[in-house]
């Protein structure tokens, strides 16, 4: 199998939420359990509320962003998506585009299926480009009738 998302991915989807989630948090529950006596600046109500709509409003994003990120590995047989917990497999067939937007530092891969399947119509991750070109190198016909972007 050749992995074609960067080994960036395993960095955004794991290990960011998880100290985001574990140290952020609890600095924000220290400002809330903290006695206000010991530490001056836990004192003010709309700091601690602020701070806990950014801790929250930071959480929706990461899900809605990052979180989003899938691995992605593609063989003979088909395309292998997993969210480092479940693992599906999508034939050729099924994809109807497979694509990329360059944002500078990263380019942000995306497959889109025929029809809705396990995480959606549409997949995102970050792509490695050289590793797709070499499996399109050498494998082109599975790639036939489907709509490139690259």
């Amino acid at each position: 199998m050749f992995r074609i998302s960067s080994n960036l991915t395993l960095l955004f989807r794991i290990f960011i939420p998880i100290f985001w989630t574990t140290f952020y948090g609890l600095f924000s529950l220290l400002m809330f359990i903290a006695d206000d006596s010991t530490i001056q600046l836990f004192q003010s109500d709309l700091l601690k509320y602020s701070n806990l709509l950014f801790y929250l409003s930071t959480l929706m994003i990461i899900y809605l962003t990052i979180f989003q990120l899938k691995r992605v590995e593609l063989s003979e047989e088909g395309i292998f998506v997993t969210n480092y917990i479940k693992t599906f497999r999508y034939s050729f067939d099924s994809v109807e585009s497979i694509g990329y937007e360059n944002y500078y530092l990263y380019k942000l891969g995306f497959i889109v299926l025929k029809e809705k399947g396990n995480f959606g119509k549409k997949i995102y991750f970050l792509l490695k480009k050289k590793y797709l070109e070499e499996f399109m190198e050498k494998h082109p016909e599975p790639f036939g009738d489907m709509d490139l972007y690259l």
